[in-house]
């Protein structure tokens, strides 16, 4: 009697306790986050220009300049390009005379890519390689790889200010030199390029791009670049721009021998202040910028 007792007790307590025994259920594996959407920042502008004399001297002309980047994380790529041509007519009789030659007054371009990598928010590295050409002021052409650092100073709602420091190797091949005078020369140079731009109105702003270069293997051979730009904008994404573009070369190429107007059994020889192409070359555009991205 005992015996059944206690059978009876020990089912009574096992029953409860099977309803707390572990229960196994399927659930679905957690998908994993997705992948974070990397976006690239993309930018286009261009410019156009015109000019045109007619009368007693006569000139046509175009400039233009062309950019694109695209930015992706902390790296950025860039193209840009442009040039300036105007051909004048000219009057082998002097001024004002009927006009019998034509010149190009005007005849330059470039080409440049730049790769940047930013660090530190304010701080790239970069390299880039630029090729121009200005047969007016004596070249045919340059090779300009580049290679530094450049640090963003100070930026606000209105004002920029940027730095850059670095190396530019230059390989110049110039117009024909008198007397089979050397032709091609190679410029190992120092750096330094300033950017200030300030948007004092909503819709007007000035920048001045001043690059400054040194060789060391030529200590006479010293550049500057300067673009000063007045900028107004007239719709969304259309603006008018006067841009003051000025180029100032401390060795200027040899002035090439006369082929004209020379008696060929005279050894020709220029005045040494007339010997080199000029020092400095400026240009003023007005021009219609247009903004695509």
């Amino acid at each position: 009697m005992r015996s059944i007792l206690v059978a009876v007790l020990f089912c009574a307590l096992a029953t409860p306790a099977r309803a707390d025994d572990p229960k196994y259920e399927y659930h679905d594996v957690a998908a994993p986050p997705p992948p974070p959407v990397v976006r690239i920042s993309w930018k286009a502008n261009m410019t156009f220009g015109l000019v045109y004399v007619a009368g007693n001297a006569q000139s046509l002309g175009l400039s233009g300049t062309g950019l694109v980047s695209a930015r992706r994380w902390n790296n950025e790529w860039t193209l840009t390009g442009g040039g300036a041509y105007v051909l004048s007519g000219i009057s082998k009789y002097g001024m004002g005379g009927p006009i019998t030659d034509t010149t190009n007054s005007a005849a330059n371009w470039f080409v440049k890519g730049r790769y940047d990598r930013y660090f530190f928010d304010k701080n790239t590295v970069y390299v880039s390689m630029q090729s121009s050409g200005d047969r007016p002021a004596g070249y045919i052409y340059r090779l300009e790889p580049q290679v530094g650092y450049a640090r963003l100073f100070w930026k606000s709602s209105h004002q920029l200010l940027r730095g850059e420091i670095g190396y530019d190797y230059t390989f110049e091949h110039r117009v024909l030199q008198p007397m089979g005078a050397q032709r091609d020369f190679d410029y190992h140079s120092g750096r330094l390029f300033v950017y200030y731009e300030n948007k004092f109105t909503p819709y007007a702003s000035v920048t001045e791009g001043l690059e400054m270069l040194e060789a060391f293997n030529h200590l006479d051979a010293f550049r500057l670049n300067s673009i000063t730009t007045l900028s107004s904008q007239i719709y969304k994404n259309v603006a008018l721009k006067v841009n003051f573009t000025l180029h100032f070369n401390n060795d200027p190429p040899l002035r090439p021998t006369p082929t004209s107007g020379i008696d060929p059994s005279t050894p020709f020889i220029y005045p040494d202040d007339q010997a080199h192409f000029g020092k400095v070359d400026t240009q003023l555009d007005v021009v219609l910028a247009v903004t695509f991205l």
